[in-house]
């Protein structure tokens, strides 16, 4: 994706992508109320805009180089989170430190992980990477066991990690292996190293000092896009050319709705219902981004994908399941 969607658990940071950026939340769970008709609407927004970002980059790809999409998206997101942000009368921070911590936070949850995603989607499905981006919430578990103080593997958590991994490899199948030379093993594994980049993020993000979020991801959103540009023009000036309508609308698409206003419409939901009640959506992005490849894009669809999606998912419950009885 290179969409990327993290999930903040009040106990537990949980976070998956496509998405854009919800992995910059400093969730307040007191005064929680129960979802309404409204939130289970925003929830599907989300799903929809996160879901189908793997298909957007697929689109994308036909006309743009894969740091090409990844600098437009950064641009345009960060536009548009800079307008709901002076809308709601905040700011950007002013302290020089902010924007070293902005730096280290796109690099590991937007520059890392989107460009390993829409390069990967070079070589393999938009469906494959998707299902693949399923491991995210495993991948933060474990390294939240090692790096923050309260997070540790219970044998429950442990034999949900250990079916995620044992879900990984029934998606990764055994035909890669089998020929060395071929790229989409190496597609596969710059999916994965996406979500532990992903993962690495959501336990930087947890150690920060109080700050409004939006701004956060704003600045870092901001600041991405900066760093990114220098290296795009280097590597893929030379590639420009008039992009089709299409690949132009799925690009802003992912910078509009996949990242500036799923992450606005997070932070509504989060505030009002708490991190617990959007955990739902760990479950329902992999299938959309699943669901669209094969039906809008004609990618197959093989039974060990779905056998895989399974293990996977029955992993992360077992992971969640703790935190989710704890913060209801």
């Amino acid at each position: 994706m290179p969409v990327f969607f993290l999930i903040f658990d009040a106990s537990q940071t949980v976070q998956m992508h496509c998405r854009i950026k919800p992995h910059l939340v400093k969730a307040v769970t007191k005064n929680m109320q129960s979802p309404t008709v409204q939130h289970w609407f925003f929830l599907l927004l989300l799903s929809l805009a996160w879901g189908f970002a793997f298909y957007l980059i697929a689109v994308a790809l036909h006309a743009f180089a894969p740091l090409t999409i990844v600098n437009i998206r950064l641009v345009v997101g960060a536009a548009t989170l800079y307008v709901i942000m002076r809308w709601q009368g905040q700011r950007l921070p002013h302290e020089p430190v902010w924007w070293g911590r902005f730096a280290l936070l796109s690099l590991l949850g937007n520059l890392i992980p989107f460009s390993l995603i829409t390069w990967a989607e070079t070589e393999i499905s938009s469906s494959q990477a998707g299902l693949l981006m399923a491991l995210m919430p495993i991948s933060t578990m474990v390294l939240a066991h090692f790096f923050v103080h309260e997070e540790t593997l219970t044998s429950r958590r442990l034999l949900g990690v250990a079916l995620g991994f044992s879900g990984v490899v029934i998606l990764i199948g055994g035909a890669p292996l089998r020929e060395g030379s071929d790229g989409t093993l190496l597609a596969q594994i710059a999916v994965l190293l996406a979500t532990l980049a992903y993962a690495s993020n959501a336990v930087q993000t947890k150690r920060l000092p109080p700050i409004d979020s939006l701004a956060v991801a704003t600045g870092s959103l901001s600041v991405g896009a900066v760093l990114l540009l220098p290296v795009t023009l280097y590597l893929e000036a030379e590639t420009w050319t008039a992009p089709t309508l299409p690949a132009l609308s799925a690009t802003l698409a992912l910078g509009v709705a996949s990242t500036g206003l799923a992450t606005w419409i997070y932070f509504r939901v989060v505030a009002d219902c708490g991190p617990s009640f959007l955990s739902i959506i760990n479950y329902i992005i992999p299938a959309i981004a699943f669901a669209a490849g094969v039906l809008f894009l004609g990618e197959s669809a093989r039974p060990s994908q779905f056998l895989g999606l399974l293990f996977v998912l029955a992993g992360i419950a077992l992971t969640q399941a703790k935190a989710s009885a704890n913060n209801r």
